[in-house]
């Protein structure tokens, strides 16, 4: 079962983290998957499948599991798994098909001593589980995005770059267009702006925010709702 590998992180962190690198800690989770009974599918054999979830495992504002129907008619998708379903850089690590749901895993792991993950243009999607580790910190946690990201922030967050970034684009472009009859003001090279999507976890908004994410007063209890998660499915 999927747990089973949760319970083996917790239980045996030292092993899990002779990992040096994250491509070698998913090679380790991967190894992991098919010790626990689940089958590796090359992404080409199922390529009809995954491009027709794409879209709702990509949904940053998605809070909900895609039922696994294609169990129904082909046993072959029940237990198994697929990594890196949309590329090496893309969301997410590995989709694995359980029996009833298909669920996003996400593996982000630090060479050196960060506390806390990356997330660049993505933010945690409620609907995945994360595994977080630090190799010269040695240590190794897991979450479910919801359990560190509230639905309401996140709509927040994505609504920036929604609603005010295009907007500051648009305003700073609508001043220089208006100054290009000064003669320091040409623009003939074409250089122009744009606000990057980009999320990070600081102290800006609050200064009482944790973002350890080993000593945080909730860690135990986001790994137990993982385990409890992974058992209810």
């Amino acid at each position: 079962m999927l747990k089973d590998i949760f319970i083996d992180i917790t239980n045996n962190k030292k092993e899990w983290l002779k990992s040096k690198k994250g491509n070698e800690f998913e090679d380790r989770f991967e190894t992991s998957l098919k010790r626990y009974g689940f089958n590796r599918r090359a992404k080409e054999d199922i390529d009809n499948i995954l491009s027709s979830i794409k879209k709702n495992i990509l949904d940053k504002k998605s809070d909900s599991l895609i039922d696994n129907t294609y169990a129904l008619e082909d046993r072959s998708m029940e237990h198994c798994f697929v990594c890196q379903p949309y590329g090496s850089q893309e969301f997410p690590d590995f989709l694995i098909f359980a029996s009833k749901k298909i669920i996003p895993i996400e593996i982000k792991y630090s060479s050196g001593k960060s506390s806390k993950p990356m997330w660049n243009s993505n933010l945690p999607k409620a609907n995945a589980i994360y595994i977080f580790g630090s190799y010269k910190l040695s240590d190794v946690t897991f979450f479910l995005g919801r359990d560190v990201l509230s639905m309401e922030e996140r709509i927040e967050l994505i609504g920036f770059f929604e609603n005010n970034a295009k907007r500051l684009e648009e305003e700073f472009r609508k001043e220089m267009r208006n100054k290009l009859n000064n003669t320091n003001y040409k623009f003939d090279r074409g250089f122009d702006v744009y606000i990057r999507i980009a999320y990070e976890q600081n102290k800006n908004i609050n200064k009482e925010a944790n973002i350890d994410y080993f000593s945080h007063k909730d860690r135990i209890k986001c790994e137990e709702n993982v385990i409890e998660f992974c058992e209810s499915l």
